[in-house]
């Protein structure tokens, strides 16, 4: 049955040193060597030599093995028998693994039971490597969870040092590759490219010297025209080979670019080849677009000193981008949220750095959701306690974030205490009446409104009139009863904020949003 041969010369399996593993586990758990076949395929995965003489099977037979997908006893003749088992990594079928065993039973009786006792065994086998394959996805996927939360903090700190260091004044070129370098430590790919316009200076490039500057600038023309491209969205290219201007740049594989202007644009910040041949993805963008927004403010405010409000803007929302792709359900809350609380604010008459406070504090008053576990915030059944529990922690994984950019504290009260009752039945400290800061006060009617007014995955969105009676039976126990007087008598632009888009953007003064006399929230006591 078996015979001696080499397997043709084939591109390396993705899971090649996996299946090496496998085949020697097998052999040890069943006493015979196995062969294993790729189950897209049906080819002869090669393996060391020492660890099977390869059984003799066609394409046709391991696939229609793979198409079953489970674990298959066969006999072969009185005394030998072949067993199969799919392999599973990532969740997908990747071998079929095949080995033929010799039957000792001299009885009909006797080989019924070791028939039946393989088949068990097989089948046991086979369970037990899924679940491991299981186990591993599942703990990629806290893993990725987990990094990602790291990237968004690491990113918030790179921008914030970049954005110390920055003079608007002096170098201007200096100071957009160091940009451009940064931005290409937080996203590991090829090249990162700065296209200002032509009459601003020349092309900054990071990285490999994929494109000259002629080329960029074409690169650009062409993206301009591309029916895919939305000013001031990202554009993202994962098979430039499928596209007509594709055959112009083989030495691209994947592209993502940025335009910033809203209208004709002013620049460019292309991305080019993702490390390892992975995609690009919107988190991606996330991470780019603070790095895209200073080098924008900096091109623009170069010869004068500019406080950084564009920056932090930038920053906010892509956060709040980053959340939106974790929770489809609450996509676009924090800027209707910084919306809905500009206009209680105007209404309780705050000054225009106050606004500035309630505006960024709005967009921000959620980012510790990032450390939220997704099967949490996307569960449609109520949640245990220690869900509860752990949802809650967001307002101090917020604050923790934020904690130590010097220019933001002033939104700290916002973002940690939003979720305090009036009546001291809030958390995170149950604080009672005014000891909660106005910031947070308002930030807690602003976001009581849009998530009832807005559906969830357990229940359907509440009218106007509904929002409004429960707002004003809750004002004095769990919410300042000021702050809904002033929901009241703005009610008809709260309600128009309701029916516009998430990206009509509200410009607001935000001139005092940095300021260097902004005290931290004291967490110690």
């Amino acid at each position: 049955m078996r015979q001696s041969q080499q397997p043709e010369a084939t591109e390396r399996h993705p899971f090649a040193e996996q299946a090496q593993a496998w085949a020697i586990a097998l052999e040890e758990e069943f006493g015979v060597p196995f062969t294993l076949f790729d189950a897209a395929t049906g080819t002869m995965i090669p393996l060391d030599a020492h660890v099977a003489e390869p059984v003799s099977l066609d394409p046709p037979a391991v696939l229609a093995l793979a198409r079953e997908g489970r674990a298959r006893w066969t006999p072969l003749s009185e005394h030998h028998d072949q067993l199969a088992l799919p392999l599973y990594a990532q969740r997908k079928l990747a071998f079929v693994a095949v080995a033929e065993v010799i039957s000792w039973a001299t009885t009909e009786a006797a080989r019924q039971r070791e028939q039946a006792m393989l088949q068990g065994w097989l089948a046991a086998v086979s369970e037990r490597l899924r679940q491991a394959d299981e186990l591993v996805c599942r703990r990629h996927a806290e893993k990725v969870l987990r990094a990602q939360a790291t990237c968004a903090w690491e990113t918030l700190l790179t921008v914030d040092q970049l954005a110390r260091g920055l003079r608007m004044d002096k170098d201007l070129a200096k100071h957009q590759h160091r940009i451009l370098e940064a931005a290409r430590t937080s996203l590991e790919v090829d090249t990162l490219i700065w296209i200002p316009p032509e009459t601003e200076g020349s092309i900054r490039c990071q990285g490999a010297a994929l494109l000259t500057e002629e080329e960029c600038r074409q690169l650009a023309r062409v993206l301009a025209q591309s029916p895919d491209f939305q000013a001031s969205a990202p554009f993202l290219c994962n098979h430039p080979h499928t596209a007509n201007w594709g055959a112009c740049f083989p030495q691209i594989d994947n592209l993502m670019a940025f335009a910033p202007s809203q209208q004709n644009p002013s620049g460019w910040f292309l991305a080019l080849n993702q490390n390892e041949g992975h995609p690009f993805r919107l988190t991606d963008a996330a991470i780019l677009l603070p790095f895209l927004a200073l080098l924008e403010l900096h091109r623009r405010w170069s010869h004068r000193y500019q406080d950084l409000k564009e920056l932090l803007v930038g920053l906010a929302r892509s956060l709040t981008t980053a959340l939106d792709a974790k929770d489809n359900y609450t996509f676009g809350h924090s800027e209707r949220v910084a919306r809905i609380a500009v206009e209680l604010g105007q209404e309780l008459h705050l000054d225009p750095d106050q606004l500035s406070d309630v505006y960024l504090a709005g967009l921000l008053h959620d980012v510790g959701k990032i450390g939220v576990r997704d099967t949490v915030l996307q569960k449609t059944e109520p949640l245990s306690s220690e869900e509860q529990e752990h949802i809650q922690e967001h307002v101090t994984i917020g604050y923790t974030i934020l904690a130590d950019l010097r220019q933001i504290r002033s939104l700290l009260p916002g973002v940690l205490y939003h979720h305090e009752r009036y009546d001291g039945q809030g958390y995170p400290d149950g604080l009672v009446g005014e000891d909660i800061p106005l910031l947070a006060r308002i930030l807690a009617v602003a976001d009581a409104y849009d998530a009832m007014s807005h559906p969830r995955p357990y229940r359907d969105a509440m009218s106007n009139r509904e929002v409004e009676e429960v707002l004003v039976a809750g004002a004095g126990s769990q919410w300042d009863k000021q702050v809904v007087d002033a929901f009241c008598r703005c009610r008809q632009q709260i309600y128009a904020i309701r029916q516009r888009s998430a990206g009509d953007s509200l410009r607001v003064a935000l001139d005092g949003a940095l300021r260097s006399v902004a005290v931290p929230v004291d967490r110690s006591t």
